[in-house]
């Protein structure tokens, strides 16, 4: 039994790397963006993501960062 679906855990990992934006994201994991958003929010509201607003070319955009309790359950995974 895994304590987070297969998405999340692969959310978790790519921003492992890096931090991202939504649409990057969808992208990269090939997946759409009403639902990457859906588990973006989750793993906000479960404190395993944090979220920054910054200006890019002129535009507001979000970007999406691992915290240190997201490092931690990825650990707990064997990640």
């Amino acid at each position: 039994m895994s304590l987070i679906g297969e998405t999340k855990q692969s959310i978790l990992l790519r921003l492992r790397e890096e931090p991202a934006h939504g649409y990057d994201l969808a992208k990269e994991l090939d997946i759409s963006s009403g639902y990457v958003y859906q588990h973006l929010q989750e793993l906000q509201d479960e404190g395993m993501i944090e979220v920054y607003e910054d200006e890019t070319e002129g535009r507001q955009r979000t970007s999406y960062h691992l915290t240190e309790n997201g490092e931690l359950l990825l650990k707990a995974l064997g990640e």
